[in-house]
């Protein structure tokens, strides 16, 4: 799922600098500073329902979450003003890449739970959305 959703961002949200996967969102505050624009598909949560049926077939929803994280860098901007108005033009690439998109007509369609900025010092900033879809689990 998240070499997918790399695919999809690379190809459809062409405002990013690049897409890559993470392991965790606070690896990018600890690993080489990535340039600006740059963003991060992260494994996050997921939620499995009861199985469907009762005896033979095997099949469960399973709701995935997924973090995006991108970054803004820009050291000239002390109050973070400009890094804010950044949020936006990079949220509305992903936002348009993703929001209604499935992987497979099976999934549900990608939509979007959450998202926050949060300050790394230095004037780097990065805003995580939290994204949602679902998988089917058979057998």
């Amino acid at each position: 799922m998240i070499n997918a959703v790399i695919a999809r961002l690379k190809a459809q949200a062409v405002e990013l600098a690049d897409v890559l996967p993470a392991e965790e969102l606070d690896a990018l505050s600890k690993g080489t500073a990535p340039k600006h624009g740059t963003a991060f598909v992260i494994p996050y949560r997921e939620q499995a329902e009861q199985n469907e049926y009762g005896t033979g077939i095997f099949r469960q929803r399973v709701l995935v979450q997924i973090l995006v994280a991108f970054v803004i860098r820009r050291h000239d901007d002390a109050k973070g003003g400009k890094r804010a108005t950044d949020f936006d033009t990079l949220k509305d690439s992903i936002e348009g890449a993703l929001a209604g998109w499935a992987i497979e007509p099976s999934n549900d369609l990608f939509e979007l739970v959450a998202g926050q900025a949060a300050p790394l010092g230095n004037g780097v900033s990065v805003y995580v959305q939290t994204w949602q879809t679902s998988r089917q689990l058979e057998s």
